[in-house]
């Protein structure tokens, strides 16, 4: 894959154009050919703006993305082509198309030998509003998402291990998030997490409002993967949150057709 990058009024040092390649070599998954890719990086304003013009199959994509700083500018760019790379692909195909490494099968052992596919999320922060519209967007009553600095309560940034989830439970949703002195102390457990009731004001794309009644402490059950999926077959569910006993960290296991996946952080 030939990857162009050019600044303008912009230095690109040796770790952003490092950063930027092995960020877009990740698209190459979801072409049978894929050309080049063109990069501009510049500075408008206050912003750090970036532009990309992707060849493959015959197709081009173009996106452009701005942010405080550079890095970011790339993760944001990176997440809305591809996005756009998914929708034509899946337009064209008539199957969903998976790519970026984000699937893998795993076996787990439970009654019977049982393959699941594997998804790992998207690393990219976002807030409870931002997560509950992306879950929208996909048609999911469930979604497991990173936490960025915007806390309901603080400005703590949980770093890599702050995951939380939101999903249906009953007539509404609930959001689930691990305590902060759980994950600093390395202490993590299904007991004990931080829960709350959805109440949807507002739910335009434009400026949604959400109302969060935060919740006695949460219990999730703490179980391995096997186990969950014996759950969900034995309760008849579409999905389950659950404490993954061997990762000590949230996980949701659905079913996704007919087959069973379980949706894991990124690290």
């Amino acid at each position: 894959m030939n990857i162009k990058i050019t600044g303008r009024n912009f230095d690109v040092t040796p770790s952003i154009r490092e950063y930027a390649e092995k960020k877009v070599k990740k698209l190459e998954t979801y072409f049978h050919q894929l050309l080049d890719a063109s990069i501009i990086m510049f500075l408008e304003r206050q912003d750090h703006v970036m532009e990309i013009l992707i060849n493959g199959d015959g197709v081009q994509f173009y996106a452009r993305e701005r942010s405080g700083d550079m890095y970011s500018s790339i993760d944001l760019l990176c997440d809305k082509v591809e996005k756009q790379i998914v929708r034509h692909k899946e337009r064209h195909s008539g199957h969903k198309a998976v790519g970026l490494g984000k699937m893998e099968e795993k076996e787990v052992s439970a009654s019977s030998a049982v393959t699941l596919t594997m998804n790992r999320v998207s690393n990219k922060p976002l807030d409870p509003i931002e997560a509950f519209l992306e879950m929208r967007l996909e048609k999911r009553d469930f979604i497991l998402f990173k936490r960025g600095i915007q806390d309901l309560q603080s400005d703590v940034d949980y770093s890599s291990r702050n995951y939380s989830i939101i999903f249906k439970d009953g007539a509404g949703y609930r959001m689930v998030e691990v305590p902060f002195e759980f994950i600093s102390g390395n202490a993590v457990a299904g007991q004990g997490l931080i829960g709350y009731d959805i109440k949807i004001l507002d739910e335009s794309a434009a400026s949604p409002r959400f109302e969060y009644v935060k919740n006695k402490d949460v219990t999730l059950p703490s179980i391995t993967p096997a186990q969950a999926y014996e759950k969900l077959v034995a309760d008849g569910a579409s999905h389950l949150p659950f404490f993954n006993a061997d990762t000590n960290f949230l996980n949701i296991i659905y079913r996704d057709g007919k087959r069973f996946s379980l949706m894991v952080p990124t690290f």
